[in-house]
């Protein structure tokens, strides 16, 4: 502790003593740093780490004194040491000083190699008009990106207060159908309770009525008597055409409401409609013998008489058969359920939708769209692009997917889980998780790595490991005001 207070407070001091001098340059050394390398009254050395103290004259003698290797800022001694390239005209920039000498030009001065015999040409100033002319086109777009980011904050922070600023409201709106919603349900629960009970007790008439013996149920051999089950109209229900209603050997009120009521109502009907359209066509071949010549007349006039018994002795056995037409009082409860179901429909409806606005609102002003909200301009809003066969979709704070291009649905990537940047830069990058399942894998995930750009764009899609994929999205909302940045030269 004490050895890591000396560090702290020494070079403060020594670098207030050497103002008073010229700064003595030191090979490989930035002019920031400078003042830890100035020789001390002793003409001695103290290693940055505070490990030891050598001599000044042992700075830059190509033998490794100091374990962090900064008494050999400048020579390939020390393999853990850095050398400071000024690259004047351009930016300068360390390298690992076991690249000092070495025959090959790594600053763009040529001062690392300034002992190797080699000579490298200074293109700094060549390298500085370029880099230049890259960072003012980048500051530009950057520039133009902070303008738009300005707006979409403001379109951002709209929205948030409009979100928030309706919640109370919408709060008190649903309180007051509250009342009306919880009345008509009883409305709707009585009405429907009355309905139900009336149309039982129907049924149960017309299952008294199937049941002949009265033991209070049916089997196979009384639902036999019931010709509208004879489907192949041959005259008697058979074992099969009985079996289609009743499988097991007899059926007591529960099951005969549950299972058979139901069915054997739709067959009765449709027996009943055949015998309608039977009818129909006996009397039409009636009428067209009418005006028969011959003796004819008369066999056309006994089988009109034959088919009118045979229809009427049908009839009569359906009016056994059919289960009576629900009456009056049953028609109306059903009508009043009807529209007891509609009122409370109605009124529930408007407080889901009021429910589904409120939730929307609070989980806008729970989520995180920047300090400024303008993230929140892009919610609900999707960027495409094609690959290949593929057209990717990012959907900020909803789903990303991966689809054949032209085709309606697709398989999700993940749905956004946070913001993934590091600290300081929390809203660089993006994780969405939980995607499909990938066979015999994990399940999908997408990370967003987000650049500033003018327009929002995805411009990138790669998949680096299995079912991993990587998206760059380029956006205003990533632009800082290029202006307020300071550029710094050294590290």
């Amino acid at each position: 502790m004490l050895l890591k207070l000396f560090l702290l407070f020494v070079p403060a001091a020594f670098a207030e003593d050497v103002t008073q001098r010229q700064l003595k340059p030191v090979k490989g050394v930035p002019h920031s740093r400078l003042n830890l390398y100035q020789p001390s009254t002793t003409d001695t050395f103290r290693c940055l780490d505070g490990s030891q103290t050598i001599l000044y004259s042992q700075l830059n003698d190509d033998y490794c004194d100091c374990k962090d290797g900064s008494d050999e800022p400048g020579t390939a001694a020390c393999g853990n040491a850095h050398f400071y390239c000024s690259n004047v005209g351009h930016r300068g920039n360390f390298i690992p000083t076991n690249r000092v000498n070495d025959k090959l030009c790594d600053c763009c001065d040529g001062s690392d190699e300034y002992d190797s015999g080699v000579d490298c040409p200074n293109i700094c100033d060549e390298l500085g008009r370029a880099a230049r002319i890259e960072r003012e086109k980048i500051a530009n777009v950057a520039r133009k990106g902070f303008q738009k980011r300005q707006e979409l904050a403001k379109e951002g922070q709209t929205l948030r207060d409009s979100k928030l600023k309706d919640v109370e409201p919408l709060r008190q709106e649903r309180a007051t159908l509250e009342p009306e919603r919880s009345r008509l349900e009883t409305d709707k629960k009585s009405a429907e309770d009355a309905e139900r009970k009336l149309q039982d007790e129907h049924r149960n008439q017309w299952e008294a009525e199937l049941d002949l013996d009265k033991s209070g149920k049916i089997d196979k051999e009384e639902l036999r008597q019931n010709l509208f089950l004879d489907e192949d109209n041959d005259g008697f229900v058979s074992e099969d055409e009985v079996n289609a209603y009743l499988t097991i050997d007899e059926a007591d009120p529960e099951h005969f409401q549950s299972l058979m009521y139901d069915r054997l109502k739709t067959a009765k009907r449709n027996h009943l409609e055949d015998a309608r359209i039977k009818e129909e066509e006996e009397k039409e071949r009636a009428r067209a013998l009418e005006n028969a010549p011959d003796d004819d007349d008369l066999l056309a006039e006994e089988d009109r008489h034959d088919s009118e018994d045979v229809t009427s002795n049908q009839e009569s056995d359906d009016d056994n058969d059919k289960m009576p037409e629900y009456p009056p009082e049953v028609q109306v409860a059903s009508e009043k359920a009807r529209e007891a179901r509609r009122l409370f429909d109605e009124v529930n409806q408007k407080t889901q939708d009021l429910d589904s606005r409120i939730r929307e609102a609070e989980d806008f002003a729970n989520s995180d769209y920047g300090e400024d909200s303008a993230w929140a301009a892009l919610k609900d809003k999707c960027f495409d692009r094609n690959v290949q066969q593929y057209t990717y979709q990012f959907c900020p704070f909803g789903q990303n997917t991966q689809k054949d291009t032209g085709a309606y649905s697709g398989t999700s990537l993940g749905s956004f889980k946070e913001w993934s940047g590091p600290d300081g830069n929390k809203y660089s990058k993006m994780h969405f998780g939980d995607g499909q399942q990938c066979w015999n894998g994990p399940k999908r995930s997408t990370d967003i790595t987000i650049e500033c750009g003018e327009e929002n764009e995805l411009v990138e899609v790669t998949e680096p490991a299995k079912c991993e994929y990587l998206f760059t999205f380029r956006t205003p909302l990533a632009c800082s005001d290029p202006d307020k940045e300071v550029i710094h030269d050294e590290f």
